[in-house]
């Protein structure tokens, strides 16, 4: 007999035990259903431990799934435009995986929107030495970074950027041609009418 208690009053799933016994070991299934859920199971011999969920196929909020739900909440808040509300849910990606590529990069991408540059290229330059998931940060960190050295009329260190990305070979979401455009005119600014 047990009891399996967990936080989510809407879970309902079956959750496999594994069961040590003094003889084989025993694999049962469960329903669990609510935020405490009681079971009984026969086994032939006396049981000495029991895991729950042996196998790891119910989800857990691990590291990485922590650092994801920070990252898709800031996604979240930046299309509507809560920029100060972003910042917040990726920091708290950041404060779980320093070395998180992607959330470097949505707080470049935020930087760079808000004209922010230097901390922008700081962020994006960050990517660079991060963790690469996923690997298309890599491609456009670059093109970012050589935007900015555009906005900033440094020509010469925006050309580099610009190849350093073709160099990749990851054409993601149009890179290469998008580098390969900024080589051939530099970046601009879009002018808004405020």
């Amino acid at each position: 007999m047990g009891k399996i208690s967990q936080d989510l009053d809407t879970f309902r799933m079956p959750v496999d035990l594994k069961i040590e016994t003094e003889g084989n070991p025993e694999s049962k299934t469960v329903e669990v259903v609510g935020t405490s859920s009681e079971f009984m199971v026969d086994t032939f011999g006396k049981p000495k431990a029991v895991a729950i969920d042996p196998n790891g196929r119910v989800l857990r909020y691990s590291a990485n799934m922590r650092v994801a739900v920070a990252i898709r909440r800031g996604e979240q808040f930046m299309e509507v435009g809560e920029f100060g509300e972003a910042l917040k849910e990726y920091q708290k990606a950041l404060d779980v995986n320093r070395n998180s590529s992607l959330a470097h990069y949505r707080v470049g991408e935020l930087f760079f929107l808000q004209n922010n540059f230097q901390s922008a290229a700081n962020e994006f330059r960050e990517v660079l030495s991060g963790d690469a998931e996923p690997a298309w940060t890599v491609v456009w960190s670059h093109i970012h970074i050589g935007m900015i050295f555009d906005v900033t009329g440094q020509r010469e260190r925006a050309l580099n950027e610009y190849k350093q990305a073709v160099r990749t070979k990851d054409n993601t979401q149009g890179a290469l041609e998008e580098a390969g455009k900024y080589i051939e005119k530099p970046y601009e600014r879009k002018r808004t009418n405020q």
